[in-house]
């Protein structure tokens, strides 16, 4: 796995667990460094260890952790250069749903080592679509789940995403299933949008 999703976890568990959590982590996969570095490359396993740690320090579940952390990815506390490459999308969130298609040429503009997704967006009218996720690191549909509700938000828009998986020919593929119901909601403090998750 590429340095700097290494480097956004490492930051998430610090950001939102703290410091000692962050330790904990270290001391249990059995780092020998403190911190990622964001141009090298690290075996996946190192990744799913990782994960689970936190799962188990946390006492929360996989899709739970992995859901947060796409959320925090586009907040202000993550690592500037993915919210930049993320609101390079357009002016509203049909727009960002486009720009996900090529979301791998700008970011290999400026980390070309960096592996994506591969994103298909499927339109069916002007408030409902369906995205394909292809990504040959299976298991990581959640951080896209959490990452796509938070830029409805970002973009104020009221949304209800549900997130399946679909198997064919040997891949896996996830498959996120949106609809929109209203645009430019920030006035309406109570309403969030909405997650439903298939497994």
């Amino acid at each position: 796995m590429h340095g700097i999703v290494n480097q956004g976890l490492q930051c998430f568990i610090r950001d939102i667990y703290g410091a000692q959590a962050w330790y904990q982590v270290r001391e249990t996969v059995g780092l020998t460094f403190s911190n990622f570095e964001t141009m090298l490359t690290y075996e996946d396993v190192i990744t799913e260890q990782i994960i689970a740690s936190i799962c188990d320090t946390t006492r929360r579940n996989r899709h739970e952790i992995l859901e947060d952390f796409g959320t925090y990815l586009v907040s202000e506390h993550s690592p500037p250069s993915v919210l930049k490459l993320l609101r390079l999308g357009g002016e509203n969130f049909t727009d960002f749903l486009y720009s996900l298609e090529d979301v791998n040429d700008r970011v290999h503009i400026a980390i070309p080592q960096l592996d994506l997704p591969h994103f298909t967006l499927f339109e069916f009218d002007a408030k409902r679509f369906q995205l394909k996720s292809e990504f040959h690191h299976t298991g990581y549909g959640a951080i896209f789940l959490g990452l796509l509700c938070a830029m409805a938000d970002h973009y104020q828009t009221l949304v209800s995403i549900s997130r399946r998986n679909e198997f064919v020919a040997g891949q896996t593929y996830d498959l996120f299933d949106i609809e929109i119901h209203h645009q430019k909601w920030a006035a309406n403090k109570s309403a969030r949008n909405r997650t439903v998750t298939y497994v």
